[in-house]
């Protein structure tokens, strides 16, 4: 009886020991985080027929193609956004060379509010997210290890009647009149003050408008106002100094329906 008794108490205790051992286990198990590939960043599409929000992939490495492409897909239904990055895809008139390869994934329109957000990773992991829209920003947040780098988490979205651009110049003598040109244009705009930030096309530091270099060339004046005139007074005004200039002048002027003057 008492070694009947004695075997029970064994069991038991190895048992416990087993749960406790596998429980112990369980707590060790780790997901590996997946190697980053891609960047992913926000951009709002300008259009006359509105603004769509995008998703712009870039591979973090280089490709052997200067026009390699990302294959994807997206959907967005009902609060739910969702991106599939499928594979890298070199075009079969490939331009030799070293470029990540891109994408521009369009999400659509969307009105303010929440979205769920899942990206997908050649259906072997995903990582969620969300998105909140307010009429002045998009707020992106994504949990890490999904192999996608988010490379900006807020873009600032630009008030209507907003333009800016850059006057650039040849030689130094014609700097006095770039910057003639570019108070010619503020007469016919009002200022305006912009946050800090990432606005896509161009950021706002310390209440500076900065254009990408891939944009303006450097030492260029820049600009952003709100436009308060008709656009065919300041596109009158930009055709009379080329006329003059020509290439020894070059101005560009973009706008919140996607032209550019």
């Amino acid at each position: 009886m008492h070694g009947n008794f004695a075997w029970v108490i064994v069991l038991v205790s190895i048992c416990l020991a087993a749960g406790c051992n596998l429980s112990s286990l369980e707590d060790r198990i780790v997901v590996p985080d997946v190697e980053d590939e891609f960047y992913l960043d926000l951009w709002e599409s300008l259009t006359p027929q509105g603004r769509f929000l995008e998703f712009r992939l870039r591979t973090i490495e280089n490709e052997d193609c200067l026009n390699a492409s990302i294959d994807h897909e997206i959907r967005q239904v009902q609060g739910n956004i969702a991106l599939s990055i499928n594979e890298v895809q070199q075009s079969q008139e490939c331009v030799p060379g070293q470029a990540p390869a891109s994408a521009n994934a369009r999400v659509g329109i969307l009105q303010s509010g929440f979205y769920t957000v899942e990206v997908g990773l050649r259906k072997t992991v995903s990582t969620k997210g969300q998105l909140i829209l307010t009429p002045d920003n998009y707020n992106l947040s994504l949990d890490s290890g999904g192999g996608v780098v988010l490379l900006h988490s807020q873009l600032k979205r630009i008030p209507e009647q907003s333009i800016w651009g850059y006057v650039s110049y040849e030689n130094d003598g014609l700097k006095d009149v770039a910057q003639n040109l570019v108070q010619d244009i503020l007469a016919r705009c009002e200022l305006q003050s912009l946050k800090n930030g990432y606005y896509g096309y161009f950021t706002i530091e310390d209440g500076t408008l900065r254009l990408p270099n891939t944009v303006a060339p450097e030492g260029a004046f820049s600009f952003q106002y709100r436009l308060v005139e008709s656009k065919e007074n300041i596109q009158a005004l930009l055709e009379s100094y080329r006329s003059e200039y020509g290439d020894q002048l070059t101005v560009k002027v973009f706008n919140t329906l996607g032209e550019e003057w």
